[in-house]
């Protein structure tokens, strides 16, 4: 259209100079249109951008859509707060049409090309920023409930003098939020103030007058503010806002497919079959980054080529913390089965998480990618299975051990395989430390006497090593030879045809009585006659005690000590073949004393599971299953296989490991006092149903929750079940019930503020209960 000089001081002027400089004559009011007038003849040049309807080859001719967001201010952003101020004519829109010529980004309308307008000007103030206009026109951006603000100065613009009228509208999500007055040319420019937030798409509307002639309008510094608040508690990342967003085809849908070129344009996201009310749909190649100001601890999410291509695209989804990469999918392809591929990954201490995916380097066509059910896991102070701040570094001590016990002030002292011991302060600092004593000893359990000593159990030379400490963490010189007492419990054969074996011992769990004894319990071998004139040896039950002082304690069980197998109490099959391997990993007592113990027998991977009772000299006792000895069953063919003992307030007997064959299921079991079966659980803790996961540890809360520890090849590794077995859904992570830790849990503690202590290999944590 012609160019109209910039509005001089009266209209007769203005016609003068407009018929000086224009090609075309100006009409002396709108209504008017002399000949010549570009709109002469009802002319327009109406222009629009990705309006296209979806086609069955979207990519073909080369056409592409990439899209990226506003973004928000941030603790990450360096330069501040403003960082989160985004001039729209920096952003690309979703779409967009113009009455007269392609909008023009900080210029105003002009003719029909693209870069033909001149400063934006109102009532004669410029401006740098803005979008150049003509009515009828409207623009649309992806805002996706991240901006607080929309914010411009609106008008006519001077090139058209006192000409045109319009009015300006804003939308959000089709709402209107904002109508201007009718707007001349002779109208200064009006300022705009539009909340937006929760708006998900922002539409900018300028509607002509009684005509479309000469309505060049003005968007000038129009821009959005956005603030990305740090998350708490457990979100699903769909409802947070980004930093910064980037996608390969259109923007980023909430809680939809990637869909075509608009917002909202996306279907129910659905991987696999499965639909999803929740989540990401993206297009590669995708990068959203969020702030999570360090205080989350897991982000999960089902990850996968979205239905809605069929067989077509393959993709990698990846998981960034601080630019590190914790996670990397294998290729995934639209079409395929990957039984519902999981994204999970610790990130404790994160500041900044990128989600990416990548075309995996063939193209990016039909690359519909779903971040399903994404959720992130942070710290709501206070709240029932976060880090505790007060302790180490976000709730971790970074030291750990194989087993803990916790002391009345709250301090923890943990057990090294090496027979080390380290003492924590409730503060999770390593405040003392005492030598390993036992020269290539391996140690296996911790347990406190009421005077503050520690008795450790393990074992060195194949034989049964007992280590008391005193509360300065140095060995009890009243105890055995200078605090270590070693016992070899086993029997040797000297078998003429295979050659003498030596006899071995382990201890692999201790429990210290009222009186200072302590019990043992682990494994010891036995001579077994497996066929005419051949002897072998083979793992059996052990239960021993030795007194106060580290003597064999003489007059429990047989001489002080029990072996037996689990061959003893199984059918013939198994008594005649002799190959049964039976150990005990866990003891306890109960409050009048008698002994509760926990093991299993394995024969060729099957597991049968064993819960023992003996009285206080080491007596089977009649009253628990008829004889002392229950089985606790739980999946046809296979048992269990128990590492974990608790007994509760009432004699109760909680018991947990694993189950299933090759120890895919965690499974957790209460007998009564008697021994009667009364409910259990099964569950599975790793990720894939291959995948072993089992119970290493278990305590009760006061208000009678149960807490577990478990080991397995992802890190939920400590999690809580309520009273009935059911798993806690308000503790920890994700609402799952579990808290993501990364190394294996296999002690688990109450401390006297019912705070969870539980430690691993290489952590130690404090958790709120």
């Amino acid at each position: 259209m012609p160019r109209i000089p910039v509005r001089l001081a009266s209209t007769l002027l203005l016609t003068g100079v407009l018929a000086a400089c224009s090609q075309t004559p100006a009409p002396t009011t709108e209504d008017t249109l002399p000949p010549g007038s570009p709109y002469a003849g009802g002319a327009s040049y109406p222009w629009s951008d990705r309006l296209e309807a979806p086609v069955a080859d979207p990519y073909a001719a080369g056409r592409d859509y990439p899209w990226s967001s506003p973004q928000a201010a941030s603790t990450l952003a360096t330069q501040g707060l403003s960082a989160g101020v985004n001039q729209l004519s920096d952003l690309p829109w979703t779409s967009a049409s113009n009455f007269w010529g392609p909008i023009s980004r900080d210029k105003s309308n002009g003719e029909q090309g693209e870069f033909d307008g001149h400063t934006l000007t109102i009532g004669g103030q410029t401006f740098a920023k803005g979008l150049g206009v003509h009515a009828d026109s409207t623009v649309k951006y992806a805002l996706n409930a991240q901006c607080s603000a929309f914010t411009a100065s609106v008008g006519i613009d001077d090139e058209v003098g006192t000409l045109g009228r319009a009015t300006f509208q804003v939308l959000g999500d089709g709402k209107v939020l904002y109508t201007s007055p009718e707007l001349t040319g002779a109208d200064t420019a009006k300022a705009v103030s539009v909340n937006v937030s929760g708006v998900r798409e922002l539409t900018l509307n300028v509607l002509k007058g009684a005509n479309t002639y000469y309505d060049h309008s003005d968007w000038a510094d129009a821009k959005v503010t956005c603030q990305a608040l740090k998350p708490s508690g457990t979100v699903y990342v769909s409802d947070l806002a980004y930093t910064s967003a980037t996608n390969g085809w259109g923007p980023v849908e909430i809680d939809r497919s990637n869909g075509e070129q608009g917002q909202f344009d996306g279907k129910p996201i659905t991987v696999e079959d499965q639909v999803y009310a929740k989540g990401l749909g993206v297009h590669a190649n995708s990068a959203i980054t969020y702030d999570l100001g360090g205080q989350c601890t897991a982000f999960e999410s089902v990850v996968g080529v979205d239905d809605e291509v069929e067989a077509r695209g393959s993709v990698v989804f990846q998981v960034f913390g601080d630019g590190r990469k914790l996670y990397e999918s294998s290729v995934l392809q639209g079409g395929v089965r990957n039984y519902y591929p999981v994204a999970r990954a610790n990130v404790t201490g994160v500041r900044e998480l990128k989600l990416v995916v990548t075309d995996f380097g063939d193209g990016k066509n039909f690359d519909h990618a779903d971040w399903a059910d994404a959720k992130l896991a942070c710290s709501t102070p206070g709240a029932s299975g976060t880090f505790d701040p007060t302790f180490g570094v976000a709730g971790h001590a970074n030291v750990g051990g194989v087993d803990s016990v916790v002391e009345p002030d709250t301090s923890v002292v943990l057990l090294g395989a090496d027979f080390t011991v380290k003492r924590v302060s409730s503060a999770g600092i390593v405040s003392a430390a005492g030598a390993a004593v036992v020269p290539g000893g391996t140690a296996m359990a911790l347990a406190r006497q009421a005077n503050g000593n520690l008795v450790a159990v393990g074992q060195a030379n194949s034989a049964v090593v007992v280590v008391r400490y005193l509360p300065s963490l140095q060995p009890d010189p009243s105890f055995g030879t200078g605090g270590v007492v070693v016992v070899q419990y086993g029997q040797a054969v000297p078998d003429a045809l295979f050659g003498p074996t030596a006899a071995v011992s382990s201890g692999r769990d201790v429990a210290v009585q009222a009186d200072g004894g302590v019990v043992i319990v682990g494994t010891a071998s036995r001579a077994f006659t497996s066929s005419p004139g051949v002897r072998i040896l083979t793992p059996q039950f052990l239960v021993a005690r030795l007194s106060v002082t580290g003597t064999v304690d003489t007059t429990f069980g047989n001489g002080g000590s029990v072996v037996s197998g689990g061959e003893d109490y199984l059918s013939p099959q198994y008594r005649n073949d002799g190959a049964v391997n039976d150990m005990l990993s866990a003891v306890a007592l109960q409050p009048d004393g008698r002994i509760v113990a926990v093991g299993s027998s394995e024969y060729i991977s099957q597991y049968t599971p064993f819960v023992f009772r003996f009285q206080t000299n080491g007596q089977l006792d009649p009253s628990f299953c008829g004889d002392g000895i229950c089985g606790v069953f739980t999946q046809a063919g296979y048992g269990d296989l128990l590492r974990a003992l608790l007994i509760e307030p009432d004699g109760s007997i909680v018991v947990g490991g694993a189950t299933e064959r090759f120890q895919t299921l965690a499974v957790i079991a209460r007998l009564t006092s008697s021994g009667a079966q009364a409910g259990g659980a099964i569950f599975q803790i790793a990720d894939y149903f291959y995948e072993q996961g089992s119970i290493y540890s278990l305590a009760r809360q006061g208000d009678g929750k149960i807490v577990f520890g478990a080991v397995t090849r992802n890190d939920r590794g400590l999690g809580r079940l309520n009273a009935d077995f059911t798993l806690d859904t308000t503790f920890g992570d994700l609402g799952t019930g579990y808290v993501r830790v990364q190394t294996g849990i296999t002690s688990v503690n109450i401390d006297p503020l019912n705070r969870i202590v539980a430690s691993g290999a290489t952590d130690t944590v404090r958790v709120l209960p």
